[in-house]
């Protein structure tokens, strides 16, 4: 007579055990999942450090904008040579002086702390150009004679430019170097 559970049901019982086929398929099952969790996991934490680099170099970037912007404003810098002497002023910044660019100077390093001023390089065709130093976190740069095409004519049909000062900055992120730009006229 075969022996019956409860239920009526046949008991099958086997003295083996798994074959090493079902534990290495068992494991490769266990370890694809795993595998597949860990790369996503990883890839969703570097977009969110990178995206927290963006808004943190967007930030930094605003409050340089906005101190240059209202500085160039209040002291009403119209020209190239004016912006030059503010720069160089930056350059040889003296914690002493009463000078327009130092001014600037400290009211970035209050506002972005380790924030650190490159000056701009002239090319060959003397037009200045950005250039950063590898390995600062956060830096930037005014570049004084640039112009740009408002797309409009005068009477003559001329096409207009306005002449300003473009603020350069560049923010070492997770991805990469993030470079800023901005524009502010001479008045």
């Amino acid at each position: 007579m075969k022996k019956t559970g409860f239920s009526g049901i046949r008991k099958i019982r086997s003295k083996k055990g798994m074959s090493l086929v079902e534990v290495l398929v068992g494991v490769a099952i266990i370890v694809i999942v795993f595998a597949s969790t860990l790369g996503a996991m990883v890839g969703g934490y570097t977009t969110t450090v990178y995206n927290a680099d963006e808004n943190r170099t967007d930030l930094l970037n605003s409050s340089v904008n906005e101190i240059v912007f209202n500085t160039f404003s209040k002291m009403k810098i119209s020209d190239v040579s004016q912006a030059e002497d503010v720069i160089d002023q930056i350059v040889n910044s003296n914690p002493t002086s009463n000078d327009l660019g130092t001014a600037v100077a400290a009211a970035i390093s209050e506002k972005v702390p380790g924030a650190v001023f490159v000056s701009p390089q002239k090319n060959s065709s003397g037009k200045y150009e950005p250039v950063f130093n590898n390995g600062v976190s956060f830096q930037y740069t005014l570049v004084p004679d640039v112009g740009v095409n408002i797309g409009k004519k005068d009477d003559t049909r001329k096409e207009l430019y306005v002449e300003g000062i473009r603020i350069v900055t560049c923010f070492e992120s997770a991805k990469g170097s993030i470079i800023n730009e901005s524009f502010v006229p001479y008045s």
